[in-house]
């Protein structure tokens, strides 16, 4: 009956292994399904200027061409003469050019996004199976993890016991150093008072 007992407990105690294993890489798939929608939204968020940006240099195409083709122009001309005439002609096409500046900062932002939900994205597909807690095994690995909560507990232990310990000494210390400083300057006060009564 013991050794069965001892058999149950030890099957346990790898079942129990195992069961943890297989929780963080389920919160593991979690976070990293959590950064891939995070890295998502951000995408989206610096996807939604793109078609605005898309509009202005449209619009600033058709007014260029309008700024070209109407009478207006002929106007500009005559009273600012060609510096004036350029300046009309070619502030649109600086505008587009701007416009297509911002969007081609806000689609390397969105490429960044997508590489960055694309590497968390590869976590999920990873198969923790065949690592059997390798060196690259990001999974939790029971018996590493209890060494090291009981390293936890040991040095926390440690540092209270010797708090404990030194504290008090420390204290007993400063009070005999005030004990000491009190009845020296005590004696002191003695000595001038009979080197007082002496000189009288």
């Amino acid at each position: 009956a013991a050794l069965a007992a001892a058999q149950s407990a030890y099957f346990l105690a790898l079942c129990e292994g195992v069961v943890a294993r297989a929780t963080d890489a389920v919160a593991l798939k979690a976070r990293s399904a959590a950064v891939c929608d995070t890295y998502a939204n951000q995408g989206a968020r610096n996807s939604a200027i793109l078609p605005f940006t898309s509009a202005l240099s449209a619009f600033c195409a058709a007014a260029t061409a309008a700024t070209v083709e109407l009478p207006f122009i002929d106007t500009v001309s005559t009273l600012y003469g060609t510096f004036g005439e350029v300046v009309v002609v070619s502030t649109f096409p600086i505008l587009s050019s701007a416009f297509a500046a911002a969007a081609a900062v806000s689609k390397a932002r969105c490429e960044v996004d997508a590489e960055a939900a694309c590497q968390a994205a590869s976590t999920l597909a990873l198969e923790y199976d065949g690592m059997n807690g390798s060196g690259d095994d990001p999974v939790l690995r029971p018996f590493l993890a209890v060494r090291e909560l009981i390293s936890l507990a040991v040095k926390v232990g440690w540092r209270n016991v010797r708090k404990g310990f030194i504290n008090p000494l420390n204290s007993l210390w400063q009070l005999s150093r005030r004990a000491m400083w009190r009845l020296r300057r005590k004696n002191d006060g003695n000595r001038w008072i009979s080197r007082g009564e002496d000189m009288a």
